[in-house]
């Protein structure tokens, strides 16, 4: 006795179909990887503000500070109090980690109106003062930045100051 097939034709569409829905239904059951919630329970928190990803910035920048200090070994208050505003100093005049830091406002705005001239085509005469004024401005600020590291090494044992190279506060002293 013959069994009777369907003809192909009829089977593989609903085959196709079952293969593509199966993986998707049994996705959000299960975390995208061990020990970590899945997309749905992401959003969810974030909607509801508990345990967000979203980092806050001033307890980060907090934390970085408590790290410096104790590589630094500051135990004395009086003593971070002096150091951290120096560092603070250093920060607001560009450097960053490994000093890597874009440049802000007047800067910036320098920056943009040159990228703007180059990308219009402007002439060369608008090119040569918008250029002018970006390295005037760029000048200003490492005579600033050098200022701030100057008054940061002021204060610093060697160590401390070799750590301070090492965290990007401050370039190697010749």
């Amino acid at each position: 006795m013959r069994a009777v097939l369907p003809p192909l034709a009829r089977v593989r569409p609903i085959l196709l179909a079952a293969l593509l829905l199966a993986p998707a239904a049994a996705a959000p059951d299960q975390p995208a990887k061990p020990g970590k919630p899945a997309r749905e329970e992401k959003r969810e928190l974030k909607l509801a503000g508990g345990d967000s990803p979203a980092r806050d910035a001033g307890a980060e920048s907090a934390r970085g500070l408590a790290r410096l200090r104790e590589a630094l070994r500051v135990a004395d208050d009086a003593e971070w109090a002096v150091i951290s505003a120096r560092i603070a100093a250093v920060q607001a005049a560009g450097a960053g980690p490994k000093d890597k830091a874009k440049p802000a406002g007047p800067e910036r705005t320098a920056q943009d109106a040159l990228r703007t001239a180059v990308r219009d085509g402007l002439p060369d005469a608008e090119l040569r003062l918008r250029l002018a004024r970006a390295h005037e401005l760029h000048r200003e600020r490492e005579a600033r930045l050098a200022r701030a590291r100057a008054e940061l090494r002021a204060v610093l044992t060697v160590r401390q100051e070799a750590v301070a190279v090492l965290a990007g506060l401050l370039e190697p002293a010749p």
